[in-house]
């Protein structure tokens, strides 16, 4: 017998760096595309600074269980976040915000080689005078690293989701991120894995 399990996403940071509204914005793009998806979000009770993350699965069926423990994409957006690369699964991606990271350490990336590190907080801050669009900048990284969602739908997804007056700011940081990384990488939405016989 064969089961099919989601593709799995963490979006990783700390309050008030948007991860939480990157993941919104994400899940509903995917929707659009005619994927199922289930958004879990969770946070301190620290408005700002305090640990975030919100996770995604993404299926081509109906998904019958909300939780992950290992992820397919991991987006780290905070250097706090970093020990979250041993959730990656093997042959997973990584995309982090490596600003303030003097170094990678090499052994949260035994998992796998396909990572991709860049200084988003300083290039927001560079080209739109505000780190705060450091997290419309990560996926559009994430879009052209993966293809996992068509920008036009994620367009759709920040003009229905966003204030109007921050609209067209954000939708230019993800056509800006598009630009950032030439490694194009192509994840699997749907996974066959086999049960084995006994107890697990």
């Amino acid at each position: 017998m064969e089961i099919s399990r989601p593709f799995s996403i963490r979006i990783a940071g700390i309050g008030g760096q948007g991860n939480l509204v990157s993941g919104l914005i994400l899940a509903k793009a995917l929707v659009k595309s005619g994927k199922y998806v289930v958004q879990t979000q969770n946070y301190t009770a620290q408005v700002r600074g305090g640990p975030s993350y919100c996770d995604l699965l993404v299926s081509n069926q109906p998904i019958d269980f909300p939780k992950a423990t290992l992820f397919d994409i991991l987006m780290i957006l905070h250097p706090s976040m970093i020990s979250q690369c041993k959730n990656v699964r093997n042959n997973g991606i990584i995309i982090i915000d490596n600003t303030h990271i003097s170094e990678l350490p090499a052994d949260m990336f035994r998992m796998t080689k396909r990572k991709i590190a860049l200084p988003v907080s300083k290039m927001a801050l560079e080209k739109f005078g505000n780190e705060m669009f450091a997290n419309m900048i990560m996926l559009g990284v994430v879009l052209k690293a993966t293809s996992l969602v068509d920008i036009d739908s994620l367009i759709e997804s920040i003009r229905e989701n966003m204030n109007p007056k921050y609209v067209e700011k954000n939708i230019e940081a993800v056509k800006y991120g598009t630009t950032l990384t030439e490694k194009v990488y192509k994840p699997r939405i749907e996974r066959k894995i086999k049960r084995t016989i006994g107890f697990e």
